[in-house]
């Protein structure tokens, strides 16, 4: 069974250290921010695949 608490967990980490280091709304992205964008999204997405992939 999915465990739904966990994927919950997982979208909120991935909400909370997604975020660029620079606060500031109208500055630009630096590459790390997007490295770590990217990085983040492949830990929420496996996050998603392991729970599904425990029903099969």
């Amino acid at each position: 069974m999915v465990d739904i608490e966990k994927l919950r967990q997982a979208v909120k980490d991935y909400d909370f250290y997604s975020r660029p280091s620079n606060s500031g709304s109208s500055s630009p992205a630096t590459v790390g921010d997007i490295n770590k964008l990217i990085d983040r999204t492949v830990i929420v997405l496996n996050s998603f695949i392991n729970e599904l992939e425990k029903d099969n």
